[in-house]
């Protein structure tokens, strides 16, 4: 759509308001509820009414607002006829205030520049004064070697001090001169900028008598939410956990929130409210069983989020769909997330730019999001709850992003924590203000000192390092929600784990991170390990030794665990011939040993097996 065109709907659009005598009314938001994706924003403003039909235009709203989900209530004797949601373009004014405050502050720096100059001029003069003056007294006065020593001291100090001065000056004209180049860029920048429509409720009404009524306008409003993380500190085996919980509250709607009512919701209204159903288990040769969800399972995944022109974006969102785990890129594009078990997609977005949900394929996922062509450039009146389909949609410059990304603002607030049907939530007692800046807040809605029991666990098969593991009781009352948390044990920082609540039972249990000072083997014992041949069948024996050694200056509890194979062949036959009073779960084969270990003491167990088959055919054994 060429600017013409569209210069040309907004003129017939404002004389359109003019005629149907609307009124436009500016709204602060007073509550916002966020969720993990997107937030309920209320507003509230009491308008005089004149008898009559009128039509109020509530302006300044996000242009992310959804349209399906705007709700207008009013209180007053009135009644209203319709409610719309249309685009405008009302940032244009704040552009303008952009570009006059700067081409005042460039007159400002001109004129300090010129003040410069004249000052350099005038040292100039002095300078052509001092020669001249030095040159009239050495000629036409007679005195003695003392006195023209004194004078020459003289002239030279005068001289340095006007020298001192030109070069301060000259230094204060190329600071201005660099301003100025800062300034005409911003200039420029402003005015190249596409605007960003800005949304409008437009709500009809009809009075019988002028009158005062009081609006309410609430809705669901996108690119904005928050994410939980946490700090898990333990200072010794003796000692209990401390949780830190954090709530990341971010928000870039085009609406500055000050002073609102803010609450914490854990639901997230984005997510499919239809039951899921089974698709018929057709079987036969060649055909395969359905694929509902891929079971992949990971520890973390990292990499960069790039816009198009393969530069950094940075403040972009990377969350976990289905869960409340998220995080956000540096100031170098780059991002780090743990996965939990079962999730395999990672969803990456930011504004001005495409959303992608995209499946995890290893460790590394370096992704490009694409400019989004698709914001508004008419201003276009829409049906209540609906999206015009004659809306027209010509492409604009998306938002750049930030240049960079402020450090994080943290805070501990005061906050009441409920449980309602859908989810947690966390009311702020104190009004709070979030900036529409892409600048992260981490405040800390509980700070929680719980009795923990600590105890390791280890499984040398895959890892031989032992893993210190907390286990929590009534956790369920903290309302804590699945996250990612920095793990600090001995003053020492660990690692990233994750808070795995939906997962646990009664018992809340995590890992605090590796610990060296309980050393584990695990190592093959080739003088048992044999190949039989009797009749038809063969026996291989295997066989293992585990060792584990406590440096630690306390006692610890140590849970091992190992592996026999385990049948699904009548014609193979596994035997445990030794597991050294481990417990062994013969439907999955797995193998556990409670040990007690105190300060310096090292225990062994054997693993030993023996697997019968068929002669001639080949098997695998570890």
């Amino acid at each position: 759509m060429k600017p013409m065109k569209s210069a040309l709907w907004i003129c017939l659009y404002l004389c359109a308001t003019t005629l149907m005598g609307q009124t436009k009314v500016k709204t602060t938001a007073e509550k916002v509820t966020l969720f993990i994706n997107g937030a309920q924003v209320t507003r509230t403003k009491q308008v005089d009414i004149p008898a009559g039909t009128s039509t109020l235009i509530f302006t300044g709203l996000s242009p992310y607002m959804d349209a399906q989900s705007i709700q207008v209530s009013a209180k007053g004797k009135l009644t209203v006829t319709a409610v719309n949601q249309q685009y405008n373009y009302t940032d244009s004014a704040s552009v303008s205030q952009q570009q006059q405050s700067l081409q005042e502050e460039l007159k400002k720096t001109e004129k300090q520049e010129k003040q410069q100059k004249a000052e350099l001029g005038l040292i100039n003069a002095e300078y052509d004064m001092l020669k001249t003056n030095c040159s009239v007294n050495n000629k036409n006065t007679t005195a003695s070697l003392v006195t023209i020593k004194e004078v020459n001291q003289y002239y030279s100090a005068q001289l340095k001090a006007l020298k001192s001065k030109e070069l301060a000056i000259n230094e204060k004209i190329e600071e201005l001169a660099r301003k100025q180049e800062q300034l005409n860029a911003e200039i420029a920048q402003l005015s190249g900028k596409s605007l960003t429509p800005m949304n409008e409720i437009a709500v009809n009404i009809n009075a019988p008598a002028a009158c005062k009524a009081t609006f309410t306008l609430s809705y669901y409003v996108k690119n904005a939410g928050w994410f939980p993380s946490y700090d898990v500190r333990s200072g010794s085996l003796s000692e209990p956990i401390s949780i830190v919980y954090k709530a990341n509250i971010f928000q870039n709607t085009k609406e500055d929130w000050k002073n609102v009512e803010l609450s914490l919701s854990s639901s997230n209204p984005t997510t499919g409210n239809m039951a899921p159903k089974l698709a018929t288990y057709w079987l036969d040769y060649g055909l395969s069983a359905p694929q509902y969800e891929l079971n992949q399972n990971g520890n973390s995944v990292s990499g960069t989020v790039l816009d198009n022109n393969r530069e950094p974006i940075i403040g972009a969102s990377v969350t976990i769909p289905g869960s409340t785990v998220g995080t956000v890129t540096d100031i170098d594009g780059k991002y780090s997330i743990t996965i939990p078990n079962g999730k395999n997609r990672l969803r990456f977005a930011f504004i001005g730019f495409q959303t992608q949900t995209k499946d995890i394929r290893g460790n590394i996922m370096n992704v490009v999001l694409q400019e989004d062509t698709q914001m508004l450039d008419e201003v276009v009146v829409v049906g209540y709850g609906k999206a015009s389909a004659s809306s027209l949609k010509p492409s604009t410059k998306s938002i750049k992003k930030a240049a960079a990304i402020e450090e994080e603002v943290s805070m501990a607030l005061d906050v009441e924590q409920t449980q309602g049907q859908m989810g947690y939530e966390f009311e702020i007692k104190v009004p709070y203000t979030i900036p529409s800046d892409n600048k992260p807040v981490v405040a800390e809605i509980g700070h929680y000192q719980i009795p923990a029991a600590y105890t390791y666990q280890s499984t040398p098969k895959i890892d031989k390092d032992a893993f210190l593991m907390a286990q929590v009781t009534d956790w369920e009352k903290l309302h804590l929600l699945e996250g990612e948390a920095n793990v600090y044990f001995e003053n020492t920082f660990i690692g990233k784990s994750i808070m795995n609540v939906s997962q646990q039972s009664d018992t809340l249990s995590f890992s605090l991170g590796r610990d060296k000072r309980i050393m584990v083997q695990r190592t093959k014992e080739n003088e048992y390990t044999s190949r039989k041949f009797i009749g038809s069948n063969q026996t291989q024996s295997i066989a293992w030794k585990l060792s584990v050694r406590n440096t630690r200056p306390e006692p610890v509890t140590l849970t091992l665990y190992d592996q026999l194979p385990v049948s699904r062949n009548s014609n193979i036959t596994v035997t445990a011939e030794e597991i050294s009073g481990g417990t062994l779960d013969e439907a999955k084969g797995i193998i556990t040993w409670q040990i007690n270990l105190q300060p310096g003491e090292q225990r062994e167990w054997s693993l030993r097996y023996k697997v019968k088959y068929p002669k001639g055919r080949i098997l695998t054994i570890e």
